[in-house]
């Protein structure tokens, strides 16, 4: 068989509830519905380090923040990585990017593409309908209208360039959407259909909050409807280009996104302390869950759901797998291919979760350097030098996370298991959280991190 294309789309702090195919019954989401449907539905994905750079540089290392060098927001992928698009080029593809990159600012020469032959990229911009991206060493240019639609017709502009150009030779195509990242109002209007009062209020959110994250919930569920249009612009792109039935089309999300969830506000709420001004970035389910899926119809079942864990570094190696390109040795996620086709396979006890940085330079200690645990059923997760917590959530019997159990006697033995655990994923990933030197002035762990930007070397 034909090697397969692989069309990889994810949105920016679109958690996991916020879905049709996650069971959310109000918001509109047709288009990935249908994808859902068609594929197979990983339940249980999560966000390793839940930030925008740190899952970028995950997605595309399969290692951990503290090995590939972005521990934080605006710091530099190392190098001497051999990432997905590296290693699917040496495997024959075709590979491409466009959208919010956080990893770099253009023009977007080969040296700071990492392995991609074409961007249409930008750092990053939240300001939906003032877009601009360098088309590698090019630009910028401007976007016109609405940013997501015009990124959609440019990944549709480079499938339709390869299909016309190489064939049948396989490509690989990562589209990267800003929202529903806030501001939640960019978004074009005829998607405004959401009545505040009868969008769902998680029971985690205070009461004095509740009135202000009815409104954004409702703006958010805009832009994830707006989202689905745009994603049904590519399936009917693919159908026409006669590539659906050998494109390995995934969905996700780069981390969450809180909405007033545990009093958590925007990092813009400068009345709040600077702790709580945090719409990802904790271990809370808001933060770290996020939605997953794929269609293959070449070889994935429609139709499938899983409720094995899958983290953000999985990804690389199961893709590389399902490609039958080989894996890097560098690469510290598992493979986890056999889920995607219903086979028999390896299969994880529990997920490693971090946060590794300030959240951007010189910001503050914000919500803390954190390691988690999660199972199926249990979050664990400890600070250094007891910034927070530590935290033990039973996510069956509390789904929203409103007990913490760490303290409750009749849970010690769970406690300790749960440390025992964590203590096990910072051997097996050759994590220092415990034992590494720390900047003194910012308290991050110092691994020989670079910035992208020299500029953010001097403290404001």
């Amino acid at each position: 068989m034909d090697k397969p294309n692989i069309l990889y789309v994810f949105a920016d702090q679109l958690r996991y509830s916020a879905l049709g195919f996650m069971g959310n019954r109000i918001v509109r989401t047709p288009n990935l519905d249908s994808l859902a449907e068609q594929g197979v539905v990983f339940g249980e994905a999560f966000s390793s380090c839940p930030i925008c750079s740190p899952y970028r540089a995950q997605f595309l290392s399969g290692m951990y923040a503290h090995k590939n060098g972005v521990m934080d927001n605006e710091y530099k992928l190392k190098t001497t990585v051999t990432t997905l698009p590296v290693s699917l080029k040496a495997a024959g593809y075709s590979t491409g990017y466009v959208g919010k990159w956080h990893l770099g600012y253009g023009p977007y020469p080969p040296e700071k593409r990492y392995g991609f032959d074409y961007m249409a990229a930008y750092n990053l911009n939240h300001n939906y309908f003032q877009g601009s991206y360098h088309e590698n060493d090019d630009g910028p240019y401007q976007m016109n209208g609405w940013q997501p639609e015009a990124e959609t017709s440019l990944a549709i502009g480079f499938m339709e360039k390869h299909v016309a150009e190489r064939g049948s030779e396989p490509f690989f195509l990562v589209l990267s959407w800003g929202p529903p990242h806030h501001p939640y109002d960019q978004y074009p209007r005829k998607y405004n259909v959401y009545d505040p009062a009868e969008v769902d209020i998680p029971p985690n959110i205070p009461m004095e909050d509740v009135f202000k994250a009815k409104g954004e919930i409702a703006d958010y569920y805009g832009n994830v409807t707006a989202l689905d249009g745009q994603m049904g612009r590519l399936m009917e792109s693919l159908d026409k280009l006669g590539v659906s039935d050998n494109t390995i089309l995934c969905f996700t999300s780069d981390h969450g996104d809180h909405i007033w969830s545990h009093g958590y506000g925007k990092c813009s709420d400068l009345s709040m302390p600077l702790d709580m001004r945090a719409s990802k970035a904790t271990p809370f389910e808001e933060s770290i869950h996020i939605p997953f899926t794929a269609r293959w119809p070449k070889k994935i079942k429609p139709g499938r759901r899983t409720d094995a864990l899958f983290s953000s570094v999985d990804v690389m190696p199961s893709l590389l797998r399902l490609c039958g390109a080989e894996i890097p040795g560098s690469v510290q996620g598992t493979d986890l291919s056999s889920l995607f086709i219903g086979e028999n396979g390896p299969r994880q006890d529990s997920v490693y979760l971090q946060i590794l940085g300030e959240g951007w330079p010189h910001r503050g200690k914000w919500v803390g350097f954190w390691r988690g645990v999660r199972t199926k059923r249990y979050l664990y997760a400890r600070w250094y030098e007891n910034f927070k917590g530590p935290y033990l959530f039973d996510i069956e019997a509390d789904p929203y996370e409103m007990n913490n159990l760490y303290d409750n006697p009749e849970y010690k033995g769970l406690r300790d298991e749960m440390e025992t655990r964590l203590k096990k994923w910072l051997a097996d990933t050759a994590d220092p959280f415990d034992t590494g030197g720390r900047d003194p002035k910012t308290g991050m762990l110092l691994l020989g991190q670079e910035f992208i930007d020299e500029k953010w070397r001097a403290a404001p």
